[in-house]
C-alpha cells in the first residue's frame, strides 16, 4: 500500500511538473513574438508619430507679386437678345407661332392722263402637326383721270385638319367678296369637303380638295342660297432658298345646273430680299371668273407688283 501511495505521488509531481513547464514555454513564446520580429506583421495599433513641417506648404503672396503679374487677354462670349427696332411690325405686334405680313404695291402715272392704283393687304397663317389655319385678305382700288375704275377686296379663311401618318385632311372654308363695279352687294359662299396631299415634300407641295356648300349673292336679283360643289387645288414650289411659286384654282359648279359656275385662279412668285431680311417681293395675279355675271364682264382681273413685310 504504501508503494503504491508513493507511485501515485510521483505521477501527480510529474504532472504538475509538466502543466508548469508548458505554460512557461507558451509565455516565453508570446514574448518573443513581440520582440523578434518574423516574417507576418503584428496586429498592435502603433502609437502616432508626431508630425513636424520643415517649412510651409505654400508661401504668402505679396502685393508687389500681384501687382507684377502681366495682363492676358480673356475671349468672353456674351449673347444678348436682339430686340426688334421700332420700325419693325414685331416690335408692335408679337404673335408666338404665327407666320404674318402685310403687302402693299402703288402703281401711278402723271402727265397727258392721271392714275393710281394701289393694293394693301395681308395674310395670318399658322401649322402644326394636326392642322393648318390660312387667313388673308386684299383691297384693290384704282383712279384714272379723277375716276375711280377699281374698287373691290376679298377675305378668305381656311381650315385644314390634318391626319397623322395619312395624306388625307378635312377641310372648311369661307370666301367674302367686294366689288363696287358687280351687279351685287356682296359675294359669300362656304364650303367643306376632303382634301388628298399628293406631294407633301419640303420643296414641293401638291393638294387637291373635293368638297360642297352654299353661295349667296347679297343685293343681286338671285339673292338666295345656291347649292354648288367644289373642285380645286394648291401648289406651291420653292425654287430656291429665296424664291418660291404658287398657285391654287378653285371651280364652283352649281348641283342643278353645272353649266352654270364660278372659278377662281391665283398665281403669285416670291422673292426674298437681302436687305430688309424681312421684305419680299412679290408678284400676284388673281381672277375671277362668273358665268353669270348679270351683264357686266364675266372676268375679273387683278394683278399687282408688290412688297410683302413680314412681321
Amino acid at each position: 500500500m504504501d508503494l503504491a501511495r508513493v507511485t501515485s505521488f510521483s505521477l501527480f509531481s510529474w504532472f504538475v511538473v509538466g502543466i508548469t513547464v508548458s505554460c512557461v514555454g507558451v509565455a516565453s513564446s508570446a514574448t518573443a513574438a513581440e520582440t523578434i520580429p518574423g516574417p507576418y506583421l503584428s496586429t498592435a495599433t502603433p502609437e502616432p508619430l508626431p508630425l513636424e513641417l520643415t517649412e510651409p506648404a505654400l508661401a504668402p503672396i505679396t502685393p508687389e507679386q500681384v501687382l507684377n503679374v502681366p495682363a492676358t487677354d480673356v475671349d468672353v462670349m456674351v449673347t444678348v437678345e436682339e430686340r426688334p427696332k421700332w420700325y419693325y411690325p414685331s416690335y408692335w405686334v408679337q404673335l408666338p407661332g404665327w407666320d404674318t405680313a402685310l403687302e402693299l404695291g402703288i402703281n401711278g402715272s402723271s402727265g397727258t392722263s392721271e392714275s393710281l392704283s394701289v393694293r394693301t393687304g395681308g395674310y395670318i397663317k399658322r401649322e402644326s402637326d394636326l392642322r393648318k389655319i390660312d387667313f388673308n385678305i386684299y383691297h384693290n382700288r384704282t383712279k384714272a383721270g379723277g375716276i375711280e375704275t377699281q374698287n373691290n377686296a376679298q377675305a378668305n379663311f381656311r381650315h385644314d385638319w390634318l391626319m397623322p401618318n395619312s395624306p388625307w385632311t378635312i377641310y372648311a372654308q369661307s370666301q367674302l367678296y367686294y366689288d363696287q363695279f358687280q351687279a351685287f352687294d356682296l359675294n359669300l359662299n362656304m364650303n367643306g369637303g376632303l382634301g388628298y396631299r399628293f406631294i407633301d415634300e419640303e420643296h414641293l407641295e401638291l393638294t387637291g380638295r373635293v368638297g360642297a356648300g352654299a353661295s349667296r349673292e347679297f343685293g343681286s336679283v338671285d339673292d338666295e342660297w345656291v347649292p354648288e360643289a367644289q373642285f380645286g387645288f394648291d401648289y406651291e414650289q420653292k425654287l430656291s432658298d429665296t424664291q418660291k411659286v404658287t398657285a391654287s384654282m378653285d371651280y364652283y359648279p352649281e348641283w342643278e345646273d353645272f353649266s352654270k359656275y364660278r372659278m377662281l385662279t391665283n398665281l403669285g412668285w416670291e422673292v426674298e430680299l437681302a436687305v430688309p431680311s424681312n421684305v419680299s417681293l412679290k408678284v400676284a395675279a388673281t381672277n375671277r371668273y362668273d358665268s353669270d355675271s348679270g351683264g357686266v364682264d364675266p372676268n375679273n382681273l387683278n394683278y399687282s407688283v408688290l412688297l410683302l413685310w413680314k412681321l
